[in-house]
């Protein structure tokens, strides 16, 4: 059986560190951005995190982008 995807939400998270806990552990903290066009280009989503950066107040470690996506019987 056949099954065909369509894109139907893309999203926009900044994981960076905020500080180190009690245990010496570092302590990641996670920006979201939702409701990104379905059709943004990886590299403009990567040039407005990259302006992003230096508005925040730790340094980002990761630029993650998440899609979703509905799966139907074709």
């Amino acid at each position: 059986m056949a099954v065909q995807t369509t894109l139907v939400k893309s999203g926009l998270n900044l994981r960076y560190k905020a500080g180190i806990d009690g245990n010496g552990k570092d302590i990641i903290k996670v920006k979201k951005f939702s409701n990104v066009k379905v059709t943004a280009v990886n590299q403009n989503l990567y040039d407005v995190s990259a302006a992003f950066s230096p508005l925040m107040k730790y340094p980002t470690l990761e630029i993650l982008r998440t899609d979703d996506s509905e799966i139907v019987s074709a």
